[in-house]
């Protein structure tokens, strides 16, 4: 959680680190905002909650990020409509379950293969999700892509492994 809300001091980044490149459609400070404001409360449900099968609470979601489940998103403001369409058309991915995307941050669960790390900006709508993936190349990321279309990131390329020195020298967002 402490990485969600303040950048990691860089002696404590892993060798390498995996990478998404996101182009926004909006400013990347707001891209940001709407990412950890999911994020956030995704985090500290994986820490006070059961998953044992019954539906988690969704009340300290943002309502936006809620809405982008519900199926119409003509009726949700932009960039989160167009996001949503996006992941809905995602290659080899039918549409999120709300339920299904928060039970992919069940501690127990070793399907996620990715923990926060950071997000830097390297231009006016281009930003780079920094995740520690464990050094791995390839693993299960759909559901930070899916957040990623939502929070207002249409085009992501990405994952790739990264050196840290490289997080290092990316200027925060």
């Amino acid at each position: 959680m402490l990485r969600l809300s303040h950048r990691p001091p860089p002696e404590e980044a892993p060798p390498v680190l995996s990478a998404f490149d996101v182009r926004t459609t909006r400013p990347v400070a707001e891209f940001d905002a709407r990412l950890r404001s999911v994020l956030a409360p995704a985090l500290r449900l994986a820490l006070s909650q059961s998953y044992e099968g019954g539906d988690l609470p969704v009340d300290g979601l943002p309502a936006w990020f809620v809405a982008s489940r519900r199926g119409d998103s003509t009726k949700l403001p932009e960039p989160v409509g167009e996001g949503a369409d996006r992941g809905a058309v995602a290659p080899g991915r039918a549409p999120w379950d709300l339920q299904e995307w928060l039970y992919q941050f069940d501690p127990e669960s070793e399907f996620r293969g990715w923990a926060w790390w950071d997000l830097t900006r390297s231009g006016e709508r281009e930003a780079r999700i920094w995740v520690d993936s464990w050094g791995e190349s390839f693993f299960a990321c759909d559901e930070l892509r899916w957040l990623s279309y939502v929070a207002g990131g249409p085009d992501i390329d990405g994952p790739t492994l990264v050196g840290a020195a490289d997080w290092v020298a990316a200027v925060s967002s």
